[in-house]
Formats: C-alpha cells, sequence, structure tokens
C-alpha cells in the first residue's frame, strides 16, 4: 500500500518535469528561432552603412550557429577578403571541406573556388593556380576557373599563358580580341626593350591582326622605328592612330614631334598640330602645343591659338597658358607678381582635377595605364586627361 502511494506521488512529478523542461527547450528554440534572422539583417544593415567589421561578427556568430547554412558561409569568406583578412577566408573555406557535413561535388567546387579566391588575394598564386587547374574539368565552375586564372596570369605577366587561356575563353558572345591584342603588346615591349626588334614586329602585326583599332600596336611599332632611326616611318604610323582613335593623340603628340624634328621638319609638323586642333579642339595637347608654337612660330599666332582653344574648350589650364603667354607684356612688377600667382593657382586647380578616369569601375589616375589596375580592364580609361 506503501508503495503504491509513493508511485502515485512520484508519477505526476516526472510528468512535472518533464513538462517544464519541455518548455525551457521550447523557449531557447524559439529564442534562437528569433535571433537568427535579426543578426543576418543586423549584417546587411551594417554593410549597408560599410560597417563591414560588425556586418562580419554577426555572419560569424550565424555560421557557428548553424553550420549547416552553406551560402552564408561563402557570404563570410567574402567579407574578410573584402576587408583583406585572406587567412580567416582561407581558414573558413578550409574547414568547410573537411566539414562533417556531406556536401555535394558541386558544393565542394564551389567550396575550392572560393578558396582559389582566397590564396589569390593572399599572394599565395601557386596554390590557387593548383586549385583552379584542378576545377578546369567542373561542369559547373569551370568557366569561372579558367577566368581567374586569366587575371593570375595577368597579374603574373604570364603573356602567353593568358593567350591560351583565351582561346578556351572565346565564345560568340566574347572574342577576347581586345585582350589577345594587348597581350601580344606587352610580349612585343619585353622584346623591344631587349632590342630584338624582328620579334617585337612579329607581336605587333599578330597583334593589328586580331585587332586593326589597336593603337598600342601602332605605338610600339613607331618607337621601334624611331629605335632603328627610321623616322618618316615613325611618323607615317603614328598618323595611322588618328583614323583608329583620335582620343589617344595627347598621349603621342611629343613622340611626333620629337621625330618631326629628327629630320628637320619642324614647319611641317606646326601644320599637322594645328590641323589636329582645329579637327579635335576636345583633346587636352594645349600645353605642350602652346610650347612648341611659342618657340617654334609667332607670339600672335600663339596666343591666337591660345585664345580659340579658350572658346572651343574653356578651362584653368588654358587660362593658365593664357596668362602665361601674356606676362611679358605687363610693365608692372606687381602686375607680373599678381599674374604669376593667378596662374600657379589655375594649374594647381587643373591638376587637381584633371584625371584618367576609368569608364568600368571609376578608378582615377595621375597616370595613363593600358590596363585599369583596379578592375583588369583593357582600353577602359581614357587616355585625355581633361577637367572632371
Amino acid at each position: 500500500m506503501d508503495l503504491l502511494i509513493i508511485w502515485l506521488i512520484i508519477t505526476p512529478l516526472f510528468f512535472g518535469f518533464g513538462w517544464i523542461a519541455g518548455r525551457i527547450d521550447m523557449k531557447v528554440v524559439l529564442k534562437q528561432a528569433k535571433q537568427l534572422p535579426q543578426r543576418i539583417f543586423d549584417s546587411i544593415d551594417a554593410i549597408i552603412d560599410s560597417k563591414t567589421g560588425i556586418a562580419t561578427d554577426e555572419l560569424k556568430q550565424v555560421v557557428e550557429q548553424e553550420p549547416q547554412l552553406i551560402d552564408l558561409q561563402f557570404s563570410l569568406g567574402r567579407l574578410y577578403r573584402k576587408r583583406g583578412e585572406n587567412d580567416l577566408a582561407i581558414n573558413l573555406h578550409s574547414k568547410m571541406l573537411t566539414s562533417q557535413y556531406v556536401f555535394s561535388e558541386e558544393i565542394k567546387d564551389k567550396i575550392r573556388l572560393e578558396l582559389a579566391h582566397d590564396f589569390q588575394k593572399a599572394g599565395l598564386i601557386d596554390r590557387s593556380e593548383s586549385l583552379l587547374r584542378n576545377l578546369l574539368n567542373s561542369q559547373v565552375y569551370g568557366h569561372d576557373a579558367l577566368q581567374m586564372l586569366l587575371i593570375i596570369y595577368q597579374q603574373d605577366k604570364n603573356w602567353q599563358e593568358a593567350i591560351d587561356i583565351t582561346k578556351k575563353l572565346s565564345s560568340s558572345d566574347y572574342s577576347y580580341h581586345v585582350e589577345v591584342a594587348q597581350f601580344n603588346c606587352e610580349l612585343a615591349q619585353e622584346e623591344i626593350i631587349k632590342s630584338n626588334y624582328a620579334k617585337a614586329i612579329e607581336y605587333i602585326r599578330t597583334a593589328l591582326e586580331i585587332n586593326r583599332k589597336c593603337v598600342r600596336a601602332n605605338i610600339l611599332l613607331a618607337e621601334v622605328y624611331f629605335n632603328q632611326e627610321n623616322y618618316l616611318e615613325a611618323i607615317k604610323t603614328l598618323q595611322l592612330i588618328e583614323k583608329q582613335n583620335y582620343n589617344y593623340l595627347p598621349l603621342i603628340i611629343d613622340k611626333i614631334f620629337e621625330a618631326y624634328a629628327r629630320l628637320e621638319q619642324i614647319k611641317e609638323y606646326l601644320t599637322l598640330v594645328k590641323g589636329y586642333v582645329t579637327l579635335f579642339p576636345n583633346l587636352n595637347m594645349h600645353e605642350f602645343i602652346y610650347r612648341k608654337l611659342l618657340n617654334y612660330d609667332t607670339f600672335e599666332a600663339t596666343v591666337d591659338y591660345l585664345r580659340k582653344a579658350m572658346i572651343a574648350t574653356p578651362s584653368s589650364k588654358i587660362a593658365a597658358l593664357l596668362i602665361d603667354a601674356q606676362l611679358n607684356n605687363l610693365t608692372t612688377i606687381e602686375g607680373k607678381a599678381d599674374a604669376e600667382r593667378v596662374k600657379t593657382l589655375l594649374l594647381k586647380y587643373n591638376d587637381k582635377l584633371s584625371s584618367y578616369n576609368c569608364r568600368c569601375c571609376n578608378f582615377k589616375s595621375k597616370t595613363f595605364f593600358w590596363q585599369c589596375p583596379a578592375c583588369y580592364s583593357w582600353e577602359s580609361i581614357s587616355p585625355n586627361n581633361i577637367e572632371n
């Protein structure tokens, strides 16, 4: 009888404890369910506010809580790379490859591709290249691996390998003719440095066959002729650039002058550049042409050129050149000093606003590049550095 009473007392207690334990677990589950999306939203807000440190911390907590959320781990890895924390990205993706979770082969290939990105950003090019070459047979990520290899070979200046990769990447949608022409120009540049002009001309001809509008190829060909003291051919080659893309004339106007000077044909040069100025008034060649006119033409012709340029394309640079031209006509020391100060101010203003701009990523530089250092696009930087 006593035993029965004991069981009657204990049994409800067991049920009660079980119910309480169940309620506690449920509260934890509900709390986690509420916290999980909130942390994701917090990380998104942090990214919008450019607070990548907070975003990575929030995503890291989510990933630690829910390691099966693969896409979030990929996002965390990209955030690590964006912040330059390549070692953390490498560690994350390496752990994913050895995770206890069973991933499909497609997911594993994606992890390997992300890991290759990590190695590339960290400067471990050999390890990145090895991973990418193993991904070339992947049906899903093979194309991505080729594109990454193309970037790596350009960074390493391995131009022949880059050319081979473009053959595999080329399609009816995108031919890579601009890039391949530039790769051949890079090879030609290397041969010119070695004074191996015959080989350089081969690469240049190949570049022009691939892309007849490749301005750089004709610039390099003119350089070969110039080094061989064949100044007439150098001039003819440089003049072809007007029809290829006249926007590149500011890059070669000094080289054209040098070739004409070697032939003692300054008058012919002045006639040529005056024609360029008339046809293309928007090109920033004003200072160079002004100096040549000042030295080899009349004062009246020089000032007339600047006045016409100021009307066609007004800028602080042309205004400064106009002041410079008129300085000698000022009679007082104070007037000359004032004019000099205004000229200096205008030139500083022009230098601040003038830049070479990439039309793909809006990268700005005081130096012209054939390939944008930011987005790796070729021929995307405007050669005409006007005020912006």
